[in-house]
């Protein structure tokens, strides 16, 4: 698309955009090919034309991998400028042209009741995770007592003689041993931890 073309897209509604993706992830095949599923789904969907494309190549950041493209794409109008933020989540977004933005209040409302309506949405997801991570919190904790009672049963022991057998911080390991002496289920004579018999 030309210059003039794309002036002309400008003056009936479309907005020249500046956007950068930023995929962050592991392995580093996987951060590329993330990005270039991205770009593929951009460039097939009408409200977006691709004018300038940038790509850089998945470079190691700590432990992960971190890719971006960097592109300049013509949206059909402000209302497709918005579903690509939520669908794509770009880390930044810049509006070349035009210089003023109009919208009709249809339109406005439209896009409020579906940002409302994601928003629902990612709440109940978040909620759904953490409650799943509660449980999954919860099971782990009775594995942990239950791994130490048995371990305890085979002959006292330190936190530091403990450790290598479960995997677990010694920190931890102690909050747990904390609530098994409370329950009368193990003692604690100096640094050495026992299971009271029954």
């Amino acid at each position: 698309m030309n210059e003039k073309q794309i002036k002309s897209k400008i003056a009936e509604g479309s907005l020249y955009t500046r956007i950068i993706l930023e995929i962050v992830g592991m392995p580093k095949e996987y951060v590329e090919e993330s990005l270039k599923t991205y770009l593929k789904k951009i460039k097939a969907d009408k409200n977006y034309n691709i004018i300038k494309e940038h790509v850089e190549k998945a470079e190691k950041q700590d432990t992960y991998f971190t890719t971006f493209a960097e592109l300049e794409v013509l949206m059909k109008n402000s209302m497709a400028l918005l579903a690509f933020c939520f669908d794509y989540m770009p880390s930044s977004v810049e509006i070349i042209e035009p210089g003023k933005i109009l919208t009709n209040n249809n339109e406005f409302t439209g896009f409020v009741n579906d940002m409302l309506a994601r928003s629902h949405a990612l709440n109940s997801g978040v909620i759904e995770l953490s409650e799943k991570n509660k449980f999954y919190v919860r099971n782990t904790a009775v594995l942990l007592r239950n791994f130490l009672v048995v371990l305890l049963s085979s002959k006292p022991m330190t936190l530091k003689q403990m450790r290598p057998y479960l995997g677990v911080q010694e920190e931890d390991i102690g909050k747990v041993l904390e609530v098994l002496i409370k329950e009368g289920k193990v003692k604690k004579q100096g640094e050495v931890y026992s299971v009271i018999p029954k």
